[in-house]
């Protein structure tokens, strides 16, 4: 483990602690702090590269999500009931061309690159886990293992460029943010999906922990570096080159809910949408043409 002393975004040293969990074998990370300046969340200490290498590469798809089967159906779903028709909206007023070429960096077990074959899109993807990259190949998918950033493929071949819950487990985001912009075209469109760092803790949890004297509880995925917001996103994809970005916050509506849950919950997203926010952050970025 190391510490971590600056922001990586803003270079502040301004770091409160803000999350804990308690450590297990499995446990990538285990505390958080808040940089006070731009509220970036940073795993603090955190996992040195060569630990986050072995995890990606040789546990969390062997040992975290041990079914490709059930992944694959569940997310194909949700990308095409949530996330891909978002993306489109979000694109809208400079779409990718009709059978455009599209890369997704960390591609897992290649349910989004279903999801754009099935738009039309030709496409081709890179993971650090040669297991997930073994279960693309199984259903035909263009796809080898890289790591992340990196990737194994030519500057500016793509129209599209996509990193989907891929850049909060990353030691460097911005690297990210400069490959994706990196592969596609002058004009081309990068894509962004991670959790919203605004739903990182329950209020009501934080307020007890504090009155308690305590941190609260580590909410957000223990093997996720960072946590983001909406700013935080921008920020990067403009750094990277991108002369136009558009975030919004959503939520992963399920397939099925009871009529409680629907009314309960149905609440809450209603509050969300007014207010901008959601558990998830989807941005889109498009590159300079200059």
């Amino acid at each position: 483990m190391q510490e971590v002393e600056r922001c990586p975004l803003c270079d502040s040293t301004r770091l409160a602690p803000h999350g804990a969990c308690t450590r297990t074998e499995r446990t990538l990370h285990f505390a958080q702090v808040r940089c006070r300046d731009c509220d970036l969340l940073i795993s603090q200490p955190q996992a040195s590269l060569d630990e986050m290498d072995r995890y990606y590469r040789e546990v969390y798809y062997q040992e975290v999500w041990t079914d490709p089967d059930a992944v694959w159906a569940e997310n194909s779903a949700a990308y095409r009931r949530c996330e891909l028709p978002l993306l489109k909206r979000l694109w809208a007023k400079w779409p990718p061309p009709a059978r455009g070429e599209a890369v997704e960096i960390g591609c897992g077990y290649g349910a989004f690159l279903g999801a754009l074959t099935d738009e039309g899109f030709a496409v081709q993807g890179c993971d650090p886990s040669p297991h997930s990259i073994e279960e693309c190949h199984n259903r035909g998918l263009d796809v080898q293992v890289g790591k992340i950033p990196q990737a194994p493929f030519e500057a500016q071949s793509f129209d599209l460029a996509a990193s989907l819950h891929v850049i909060e487990h990353l030691a460097d985001p911005q690297a990210l943010a400069d490959e994706l912009v990196r592969l596609v075209r002058p004009g081309g469109l990068v894509a962004v999906i991670t959790d919203n760092g605004w739903y990182s803790q329950a209020g009501w949890a934080r307020l007890q922990a504090r009155l308690r004297g305590r941190v609260p509880p580590f909410h957000t995925s223990t093997d996720h570096t960072f946590v983001f917001r909406a700013k935080h996103l921008q920020q990067m994809l403009v750094k990277a080159g991108c002369d136009r970005v558009r975030v919004n916050a959503f939520h992963r509506r399920p397939r099925r809910e009871s009529l409680h849950w629907r009314l309960y919950k149905g609440t809450f997203r209603t509050l969300d949408r007014w207010l901008g926010q959601g558990e998830y952050l989807a941005a889109v970025g498009r590159r300079s043409a200059a």
